[in-house]
This record gives structure tokens, sequence and C-alpha cells, in this order.
């Protein structure tokens, strides 16, 4: 094999098309890509630098991504927190239009929207979770965050059981009642029976007699609303003695003649009937009447209900005048000598025995008197009914302050969250900047210069077109030389 050997001059300017060649590739790349310094052989100590600030970049991107994470959870707490403060408003308005509202009915029905707000609330703090974690839900819910990527400082934010309505807010679901409901048809006393109107008279009705007394009571006995029937009573009448919205009562009658009523709370209604046993007559006055006990004259020792002619429940009252002078309630024990004791009134110059007959005599050594018999019998039952925890006005009004305590307490949790998000978006908007700093920094610290490298570009393909020439004349000049020596040969 024969070497090629170059000459001085040649080797010189391929040497330089070689050396202009690898500088004008990287002079190419720096432009291409922006970068300068892209390993540490090109600058070590600024690839070093840059590199350090690049890295502590991507730690703090890497802590910005938990602390988004975190601003996640917060957020979507404070939201949750939002909805239920127009919740909160909302209860507000319900329970003034409860406090305000003279119908008993009626605020039985916002018992039950008070409660269905509540069920919105419980359910707004279900939904108000982020990846996993929900600062409305309570215990295991906390959220740690840290300040700083090295975790040297952090802060921790509680979560608060929103589930748990009556300890977190000072909430809890009314009763919301159940009504009772009672009809009855009022007709006349034909044959085919035709159904009264609100102006017929209440006498035309089988039911009711001229004296009856309707008494409408409430859950502890007390009379709420009465009617003593006359003959002038209508149905009308007893319509209106049967509306109560107030107390939880209310009536309606039909064309058909059918009286339907309404309970929001237990009540009862009793009808007392009130009928002449005796009246005194003669001077001095005097009355009497014959008791029997399964057909043979009653005796003292016999029950009074024996006699046919009283029942249990009964009210034997005698009077002298207008005035009660002495009563008697028949039970299933009371015996007719218990009747003559009660007869026996010597303050009222009122005397009483029983003959072998069975006849009892009743005297009066001075006024006269009657005895009469009233009967008791219900009415209507509505006992059936229960409450609402709003059938009285009064327990709608002490809501009002229950809410107003529960809206300071939401706020109070609110503003906690609140602060706890304006501190972490400040912190989180902090390091986003000084990452982009660092990150800037690193990149300007590596960046090339575009005019510059275009000019070395420039430089460098001058260079390359004048090695290029030289060659080509060293390399003319050569050829000649050895045109030269071949024609002496020749």
């Amino acid at each position: 094999m024969v070497d090629i050997s170059l000459s001085q001059s040649l080797r010189s300017t391929v040497a330089t098309l070689n050396r202009v060649s690898d500088e004008s590739a990287a002079s190419s790349q720096r432009l291409t890509s922006g970068v300068k310094v892209q390993t540490a052989l090109d600058d070590p100590s600024t690839y070093i630098s840059a590199k350090s600030l690049s890295l502590h970049a991507a730690a703090l991107d890497k802590y910005l991504e938990r602390l988004d994470q975190g601003l996640g959870v917060i957020d979507a707490a404070n939201n949750g927190l939002t909805s239920i403060t127009d919740s909160i408003n909302t209860l507000k308005g319900i329970v003034t239009r409860a406090a305000s509202s003279k119908d008993a009915f009626s605020r039985a029905d916002l018992a039950k929207e008070y409660n269905d707000v509540l069920d919105k609330i419980v359910d707004t703090a279900k939904d108000s979770s982020y990846s996993g974690k929900n600062l409305l839900l309570g215990d295991g819910n906390d959220l740690t965050l840290y300040l700083s990527a090295d975790q040297n400082e952090s802060v921790t934010i509680n979560a608060v059981d929103f589930t748990d309505l009556l300890n977190t807010l000072g909430l809890k679901k009314l009763d919301e009642g159940k009504l009772a409901t009672y009809e009855t048809k009022l007709t006349d006393g034909g044959s085919p029976a035709n159904p009264l109107k609100t102006t017929s008279k209440l006498t035309q009705s089988a039911q009711y007699a001229v004296g009856d007394q309707i008494a409408v009571k409430d859950s502890t006995g007390t009379i709420i609303s009465s009617l003593t029937v006359s003959a002038d009573t209508t149905v009308g009448d007893l319509v209106t003695a049967f509306s109560l919205p107030d107390k939880g009562l209310r009536a309606t009658f039909g064309s058909d003649g059918v009286l339907t009523l309404e309970a929001a709370d237990k009540l009862s209604i009793d009808n007392t009937h009130t009928s002449n046993v005796a009246t005194s007559a003669g001077s001095p006055p005097s009355a009497s009447s014959t008791l029997t006990d399964g057909g043979l004259p009653a005796t003292a020792t016999s029950l009074l209900t024996a006699t046919g002619q009283y029942k249990a429940g009964d009210v034997i009252s005698i009077r002298q005048g207008s005035t009660v002078v002495g009563s008697l309630t028949v039970g299933a024990a009371t015996t007719v000598g218990d009747l003559v004791n009660a007869l026996n009134i010597p303050a009222s110059n009122l005397s009483a025995s029983l003959d072998a007959a069975g006849v009892l005599t009743t005297d009066s050594a001075s006024a006269a008197f009657t005895i009469d018999k009233a009967s008791t019998s219900t009415y209507a039952d509505l006992t059936t009914g229960s409450a609402s925890s709003w059938v009285k006005r009064t327990d709608a009004e002490t809501s009002q302050q229950t809410v107003t305590d529960a809206r300071h307490a939401n706020e109070k949790h609110a503003t906690n969250i609140g602060i706890g998000l304006t501190l972490l978006k400040s912190r989180a908007n902090y390091v986003s900047s000084f990452s982009d700093v660092l990150s800037s920094t690193a990149e300007s610290m590596r960046a090339s210069d575009k005019d510059e490298e275009a000019a070395i570009m420039l430089a460098l393909n001058t260079q390359q077109q004048l090695a290029i020439s030289s060659f080509s004349i060293t390399q003319t000049a050569d050829n000649g030389i050895l045109r030269l020596l071949g024609g002496g040969n020749s």
C-alpha cells in the first residue's frame, strides 16, 4: 500500500476546513436550539449554576403540585360552605314565615320544608370532596399542607362535620306532625234524608238538640272552643266553631252535607247533652222519681247504672235557679244511696229519701229546684293527630334565634376555611412566581445570542470559503510542478 503524503500547506488547509466544519455545526446547533451551554464541557461554571437553578425550580414545581391538590380540597369545601350559607338563608326565610303564620297547618308544611333544607345541607357537605378528602365531613379529613419544599413549615386546616348539624350548627330536624281526620254527614230527618246546607238549622239533624254543648279540647283537656246549640244555631255556626287554624283545627262543609274536620294536633271534641230529670212542684217544692233494679224496686245498695236511667260518665246536677248547688258524676260503682246523699244538701235546705217502693223523693224547704242529667259523648276523636314542632307560633319564633346562631356558626367555619384558602393561594402564587424566576434565570444563563451566533456562522462560512480557495490554489500549484517534472522526462 502506498502512503499519500500531503504538503504542509494542504495539511494546514484541511485542518482549517475540519475545524471550521466542527465549529459551524456547533454554532448551527446553538442557533437552532437557542441553548449555548448544552453540556458541562461548554462552560462548566455556567452549566452547574444553571442546573442547580433548574433542579430547585423542579422541586418547587413538585411542591406546587401538592399545594394545588390541597387548594383543590379547600376550594371544594369553600364552595360547599357558600352553598350551605345560601341554605341557611333559606332556613331564615322559612322560619320567618312560620313565625308570622296564623295557621298551624301552614306551619307544619313549613316544618317539612325546613327539614328538606337540612337534608340539602348534609348532601352538600357530602359532595364537597376533592381527591378523596372532604373538610366538611369531620374526623379523618383534617388537611395538613407544607408551606415550603423542605417541609419545615406547615399549616393544618381542621375538618368540620356538617353531617352532624346539631353539634356543628345547633340545628336539628323538626317534628313534621301528622294530621287526624274525621268526617260526618249532616242530614235532615226526612225520608229520604237530605243533606243540610250551611244555612240549615243544626237541630234539623238528629245528632243535635237544643242545649247541647260542643267543646273542642286540646291534648291537656283544656277547652279551646265551644258552641251551645240553640234553636237558631246553623251548620255555618258549627263550622265556624271548628275553624281554629292557629290552634290546629279546620273544618270544611261540602254540598253533599259532609263535615270534614282536620287536626294538626291531638284534639278531641265532646258533645254534652243536658236533659231534665225532675222539676220541683208544689209548696213546699218537691219532686220524685221511681228507680228500679232488674224490675224490682231499687235499694240504696243498687248500682245507679243498673236502674237503666243513668250510665257511667253522666253528671247529675241539682240547681236552684241558675245556681248549681250539688252534683254527682256517675261511675261504674256509684249506688242509688250515693245519689240520695248527693241530693241531701242542708246548706240549700234540700233533703232526699228512698222508700221501699224505690221512689226517690227530694224536698226543698225554701226555693224551687231542678235536677238535670248531663250526658257527654265523644263527638270527634282527633287524638291520632300529632303536633309539629311549630304547632304553636311561639315555637316558630324561638327557632328564629336558633337559625341566627347557626348562621353565625357557619360564618365562623367559613372564615376559617377562607383564611386558609387565602393564605395558601398567596403561597402558591409566590412559589409559582419564584419557580418561574429560577427557570427563566437558568434558561437565560444557558441561552445563546442569536445575533452573535449568526455572526459566528457568517465568519465561519467566510473562513470555510477562504480555506476551500486556499486548498484549490495549493492543489493547482502542486499539479503545475508535477506537469513540469513530467515534461522534462519526455
